[in-house]
């Protein structure tokens, strides 16, 4: 069983959304995993063998325990019978206590489908007559994290130790956001007002609760708690 498993439509997108957060997750001994839907073989610079390297490379800056791409068509994410096979089968596979994705409202067609294929997946992943390999298993919690919108968070994760590290991880993935310009074409991603956008709305957060930087997440169930006293870390 694993703690966490983090989905992201792209290659980045975990890091953008949460990478403080499973840094942070992973440095207190708990176990995650990133799973990326796509390649992200249509981004306008990279190549899917470059972004799948870089992937690697942040992973390992942020601890995770393992990455993996499920080989969904990128720009053509969908909740399709054969999507939902292979997540649920991903999802019965390492059987997560904490499952995170991004947001179904966003920018992005991909980042808004790959929210509710996951959500969808989670849900079927528990069925037993769901025809998709592995044993019958539905995570605890889903949580979505921001990407290109953001609304009101319903909780706040505390990342100001560990902002410095979600910075590497996001470095890592040069071909997005550090290639030089002679070699590639101009993108919303790499532009000097996107990474500004990404620490502003951390900073934001962070200011919602008193931090330096915080990660916001939502959750689409009601969320149970017995100890009052155990809130607010």
């Amino acid at each position: 069983m694993l703690d966490i498993l983090a989905f992201g439509a792209h290659p980045d997108d975990v890091e953008i959304g949460i990478g403080g957060t499973l840094a942070y997750h992973g440095d207190k001994g708990y176990q995650f995993g990133i799973v990326d839907l796509t390649g992200g073989e249509r981004a306008t610079n990279g190549t899917p063998q470059i972004r799948a390297r870089e992937g690697k490379e942040a992973a390992e800056v942020l601890g995770a325990k393992f990455r993996e791409c499920a080989g969904l068509p990128d720009a053509f994410l969908r909740a399709d019978r054969p999507a939902l096979e292979k997540v649920v089968e991903i999802i019965r596979k390492y059987a997560p206590r904490v499952v995170l994705c991004s947001y179904p409202e966003d920018r992005h067609p991909d980042h808004e489908h790959a929210g509710r294929l996951v959500r969808e997946a989670c849900h079927l992943a528990g069925l037993k007559k769901f025809p998709a390999g592995g044993t019958p298993y539905r995570p605890t919690r889903i949580y979505y994290y921001f990407l290109g919108k953001m609304e009101k968070p319903q909780l706040i994760v505390d990342i100001s130790d560990y902002a410095q590290q979600k910075w590497k991880a996001i470095a890592c993935h040069k071909s997005q956001f550090q290639l030089p310009r002679e070699v590639s074409m101009e993108t919303l991603v790499n532009s000097p007002i996107f990474m500004r956008y990404v620490w502003g709305r951390d900073q934001y957060f962070g200011s919602l609760v008193g931090v330096q930087y915080g990660e916001g997440l939502i959750s689409q169930e009601m969320i149970k708690v017995n100890d009052l006293l155990k809130l607010g870390g």
